[in-house]
């Protein structure tokens, strides 16, 4: 699963068809390749502040209206690993290179579950679904999305 969702974005980067305009993950991505210092600020403090939003979610002081606690956890896993993948991915840094999903698993390892009152452990499974449902709700990666 970690290779699909790793694979997708590496095709959004290298698709012709699928242009800055169609989408700012793609827009994204060019100007980081290109080394643009306004873009990778931006991408590093994303990151950051995902991060951060993340260790608040585990603890249940992050919300988002209509959201369970669980959700909101790994909805902040999940653009946490937004902003990792795009970063390695506009460096071409392969799938068997990244260290993504590594630290995305050192996170879930340290979730203390119950303080987001629920029983059953955060997956790298469950935060990589939730990722490839909303990417397949963008028409040009359905496909894409259905047949890897």
């Amino acid at each position: 699963m970690e290779e699909k969702l790793y694979g997708i974005y590496e095709y959004i980067r290298d698709e012709s068809k699928i242009t800055s305009s169609v989408s700012n993950t793609k827009k994204i991505i060019l100007k980081l390749m290109i080394n643009d210092n306004k873009t990778i600020e931006y991408c590093n403090t994303k990151a950051l502040e995902e991060r951060q939003e993340v260790e608040e979610a585990k603890i249940g002081k992050h919300f988002h209206k209509g959201m369970s606690k669980r959700e909101i956890l790994v909805n902040e896993i999940s653009q946490y690993m937004y902003w990792l993948i795009i970063m390695d991915v506009s460096r071409k840094i392969k799938y068997e290179d990244t260290k993504v999903f590594k630290k995305i698993e050192e996170i879930i390892d340290f979730i203390d579950i119950s303080k987001i009152e629920e029983c059953q452990n955060i997956t790298i499974g469950e935060i990589i679904n939730h990722d490839l449902d909303n990417m397949s709700q963008k028409e040009y990666l359905k496909y894409v999305i259905k047949n890897n």
